[in-house]
């Protein structure tokens, strides 16, 4: 029998109905890789991802819901292509068909974000970061750890603290699990940058692979500061990547009569400091930070013994670190305040104070200025309330004289064989723009990054910026630790006015790191 032509069967339809089945394959994989790789929401342009996301989503709901009547209809096609495309669009129609694609979408996205791996291809598995304790109140790195953890399930991270107490402690830590007998427990170190040279001429970081990053957002650190993570000598390899920068600043008390907003060295830390009612400064001595506090006595005496590169001055011989007037100037003075009770408090005296102890003297009013990194303005702040009892107001300004650089980086171990896409994209995150604001909001750290500075609002921020530009590196050397316990014994000395540096002294600053 002759079928009229409106009723005849396309002999196309068949492609139609394999075409209609590879658009829903192929929609569906893109919005369950979509969903796979949720640390794209993070990124700047992440909402507009996230729509993308969305409608995706949806659009494979209706397509797969939508699959088993179409290609049936297609397959028993009988009328004009008119009819069939009203058909098409009644498929759609009635409260349990949208009910299916509602859950077609959200069992598609649970399984996919659970389920599929990161478009990224980062290797699955917990990140162990090894770091010193957070002294900032609000613990702002574990508030990003949070944040990475809710958008990469396959690579929960965590921090375990390498040790308390002093520097040298901390670094002894991290180089037994570190060195090739060690514990390997860490995927990720967050390192001083003192730390820096020794951890890579030993081996004990790879270097970061700088075909996965970005070189305009490299750009976008400061610069002194990313170079803290190269090596000189190792023809630009990158190592690591600053989580946080770090300058001494210069909070000063501004409830007393005629506040002093200091403009020289003298201003903060001299005898012409010192107030009837309280001592001057709360110095630092304790550790690494005498070595800290006289290098910036010295620079601003105008001494040159650690270069503004951070080299160190060797004599005409080149057989020790030279030490000329103003180098001897300057430590004469700082030695002198830090000895007189009536400049530096006591209890604990300035060779056993380290930076909470200082913030302590400053909140209970027996300091007028105090030298600290930027994370005590949040401290202070944290303290507030005891401020407020004690009638104190501050402020806080760029030292007058240049500050030693600090600072944290984040590096790979090189024990780090099963995931270092992984751990690089961890790092990678805690260094982005966006985490550099949540790190400096919440945890007053000092940012990295220009961009940054360029949307933050303080006192501190704007003093901190200042700070960078004078800033000064500590000797990148291998041996640093040695280095700056020797520096420390040979300088401390350094009071009265025919005191000097022995050659002795000056002779072991150029051999710390032989034999």
């Amino acid at each position: 029998m002759t079928e009229s032509e409106g009723q005849r069967r396309p002999g196309y339809r068949f492609v139609l109905m394999f075409l209609f089945a590879a658009v829903t394959a192929a929609v569906t994989s893109v919005s369950a890789r979509l969903v796979a790789d949720v640390s794209q929401w993070w990124r700047p342009g992440g909402a507009g991802y996230l729509a993308a996301t969305a409608v995706m989503l949806v659009l494979s709901g209706v397509l797969i819901n939508s699959l088993p009547k179409v290609l049936g209809d297609l397959r028993r096609w009988e009328g004009s292509a008119a009819a069939f495309a009203k058909r098409f669009v009644d498929v759609l129609g009635g409260g349990r068909k949208r009910a299916g694609i509602v859950v077609t979408v959200v069992v598609l996205a649970l399984g996919s974000y659970f389920l599929l791996p990161s478009a990224d291809g980062l290797e699955p598995g917990e990140l162990v970061i090894m770091a010193a304790e957070d002294l900032s109140p609000d613990d702002a790195r574990q508030t990003l750890l949070d944040l990475w953890n809710a958008t990469h399930r396959a690579n929960p991270a965590k921090i375990v603290t390498s040790a308390l107490g002093e520097a040298d402690e901390q670094l002894e830590h991290m180089v037994n699990d570190a060195k090739p007998d060690g514990r390997h427990e860490a995927h990720v170190y967050l390192l001083d940058v003192v730390w820096m040279a020794q951890f890579i001429d030993e081996g004990y970081i790879r270097e970061l692979d700088r075909s996965r990053l970005d070189e305009r957002d490299l750009d976008d650190f400061v610069d002194k500061v990313r170079r803290t993570g190269e090596r000189e000598g190792r023809d630009g390899k990158l190592w690591a990547l600053p989580l946080n920068t770090d300058v001494g600043l210069i909070y000063y008390r501004t409830d007393i009569p005629d506040p002093v907003k200091p403009t020289t060295w003298d201003d903060h830390s001299g005898v012409t400091a010192r107030t009837a009612s309280m001592a001057a400064h709360a110095f630092q001595m304790s550790g690494e930070m005498a070595t800290i506090t006289s290098l910036e006595a010295i620079w601003a005496a105008g001494g040159v013994v650690v270069r503004n590169d951070g080299r160190i001055s060797p004599n005409t011989d080149g057989d020790r670190a030279r030490f000329d007037d103003q180098d001897n100037a300057g430590l004469r003075k700082l030695n002198t305040v830090t000895r007189n009770p009536a400049l530096a408090p006591g209890d604990p005296a300035p060779e056993d104070t380290d930076a909470d102890d200082a913030v302590d003297q400053f909140v209970q009013g027996r300091a007028q200025f105090m030298r600290n990194w930027a994370v005590a303005h949040e401290q202070l702040t944290d303290r507030q309330g005891e401020l407020d009892e004690n009638g104190i107001t501050f402020g806080v300004v760029a030292p007058p004289t240049p500050s030693v650089l600090g600072g944290q980086n984040l590096a790979i171990s090189a024990h780090n064989k099963d995931k270092p896409r992984a751990a690089q994209a961890l790092i990678e995150f805690m260094t982005s723009a966006q985490s550099q604001l949540i790190l400096s909001e919440i945890g007053g750290f000092a940012p990295t990054r220009d961009s940054v500075y360029e949307r933050l609002r303080g006192e501190q921020f704007r003093s901190i910026r200042q700070a960078l530009q004078d800033a000064r590196p500590r000797p990148a050397i291998p041996c640093y630790t040695r280095w700056s316990k020797d520096f420390r014994d040979g300088v401390r000395d350094v009071v009265g006015p025919g005191d000097e540096v022995s050659d002795d002294a000056a002779r072991k600053l150029t051999g710390a790191c032989q034999g």
